[in-house]
Order: structure tokens, then sequence, then C-alpha cells
């Protein structure tokens, strides 16, 4: 697993929040919970799609999977990101 610098974990973690702001804005507007896609969290972490998978699989970070498309709680993310 690649190690992250500090600025690498704040740059991360201010994408993040900004994202999950918007998203959040978003689907309160569109009368939704707060999901983010596997696409999206992968873009966010700037980790490989087979991490996301060794995470889901570890029960690092808690999914739901519709069909064949990944879905986060941003709740969710939060709490990987602070924990």
């Amino acid at each position: 697993m690649k190690e992250y610098s500090i600025r690498e974990i704040k740059a991360i973690e201010e994408r993040l929040e900004q994202t999950i702001q918007k998203l959040e804005r978003l689907q309160k507007q569109a009368g939704i919970e707060p999901f983010i896609d596997n696409s999206d969290f992968i873009r966010i972490f700037k980790i490989s799609n087979s991490t996301a998978k060794n995470w889901r699989s570890k029960g690092i970070i808690p999914y739901v999977q519709i069909e064949n498309k990944i879905y986060y709680k941003t709740e969710d993310i939060k709490k990987l990101f602070k924990g």
C-alpha cells in the first residue's frame, strides 16, 4: 500500500470534503441518501480499483452493490477518513 505524505493526505481530505459537500447538496435537493460511487471513491482517495476492492473485502469501508455498481455512504467515508 502506498505511503502518503501529510501534504497528500491534507489534499485528499480537502477534495473529499468539497466533493462530499457538493454531493450532499445535490442529493438533498433530489431527496436521496448521500452516496458516492466507486469511481468517485477511487478518484478522491487516489487509489486503484483493486485497492478499493481490497478495502471492501477486509471490511475497511462498508458499501452497497446494486447490480454491478458499488456505492459508499458519504457518512461511512467520513468515518474511514477520521478513523
